[in-house]
């Protein structure tokens, strides 16, 4: 497509609870910003109609007209084909599976409409308008309920022909480790995902090990999430700080596999988790130093996102501009 000047484009970042829609110039200055609860629906119309509509709404709190609106890039929480414009799979949301995105939110908007999943959206932002701006070779891990990711390779984010690129939440570095919710066994995402993190927290426990998340985890330890183990990290709690040490360790090894594939200029942590801080931080530096010294990578190198709960949106309004040839 022709290079669009003096518009918009819009980001939406699509959740299970909310989903977030911003109005982006090209060079990433945000014009507007609101948060929409998601409708939830047996069918998929009522969600896309409420993206048409929160796109449409937002536009019109800023004042920008029809006309001026580049696109609109969709960040999707799951699979998906962004040549066909299609969702495989929105695990939260199963009523879009299979439902193509770009035709109908594009219609809906009178726009060019785009699709990435998340992970991939969090990479392109922070690539463009975050940590990496100044970087052509990234890679980004982004921990949370899951581990996601993505790799950028001369100045833009490479998925491949199978959309697998960059799936390090599935690299192995734990061979006899926990099942994965994608069959195999010791992926990263099984051992620092969330259930990762609060199942190891709870096991030690269990075994008599004293700490403060005993009070605040409920019956089976049913209430811990990943925030509440950073916080008890913070606050010097041994066993928070053991787990998330741990949880840096394995990060670590599964960087230094990035590391000597990729030879990136830069690696880029965010999710939830990294608000841990320098507690998971330096054992990810010092596993890398120890187990890459082959590749010499700088580990000052390995930083935290700089667009934090935002970089969905980012993320989506960057793939509209791209999109455009923007």
């Amino acid at each position: 497509m022709a290079r669009v000047k003096n518009q918009i484009a819009a980001g939406v970042d699509l959740g299970g609870t909310t989903f977030s829609v911003g109005l982006l110039t090209r060079e990433g200055e945000v014009v507007a910003h609101q948060q929409y609860d998601t409708p939830r629906s047996d069918g998929e119309p009522l969600s896309l109609e409420a993206i048409v509509a929160a796109v449409s709404g937002t536009m019109e709190s800023a004042t920008v007209k029809p006309h001026e609106l580049a696109a609109v890039g969709v960040g999707i929480p799951g699979p998906v084909d962004p040549e066909a414009g299609t969702i495989k799979q929105c695990p939260n949301m199963h009523e879009l599976d299979g439902v193509n995105v770009v035709e109908l939110v594009g219609e809906g908007v009178g726009a060019p409409a785009f699709i990435g999943n998340d992970a991939y959206c969090a990479t392109l932002a922070e690539l463009r308008y975050g940590a990496g701006r100044d970087v052509e070779r990234l890679v980004m891990f982004t921990l949370g309920t899951g581990v996601g990711g993505g790799i950028a390779l001369g100045d833009s984010v490479q998925r491949g022909p199978r959309q697998i690129m960059g799936e390090v939440g599935h690299i192995i570095v734990d061979p006899d480790g926990p099942p994965c919710g994608c069959g195999s066994y010791g992926c990263l995402e099984a051992i620092v995902g969330r259930d990762g993190i609060v199942g190891r927290v709870a096991l030690l426990m269990r075994e008599g090990r004293a700490s403060s998340l005993a009070e605040m985890s409920g019956e089976g330890h049913g209430l811990l999430t990943p925030k509440m183990v950073s916080e008890a990290a913070e606050a010097g709690d041994a066993v928070a700080c053991e787990v998330i040490e741990e949880t840096g360790y394995y990060v670590g090894i599964a960087l230094c596999d990035c590391i000597v594939l990729c030879d990136p200029d830069l690696i880029v942590i965010g999710g939830g988790i990294a608000a841990a801080g320098d507690l998971l931080f330096e054992p990810i530096r010092s596993t890398v130093r120890r187990r890459s010294m082959i590749s010499g990578f700088d580990t000052t190198k390995i930083v935290a996102a700089e667009l934090g709960s935002e970089a969905g949106m980012y993320g989506a309004a960057a793939l509209a501009w791209e999109g455009t040839g923007g």
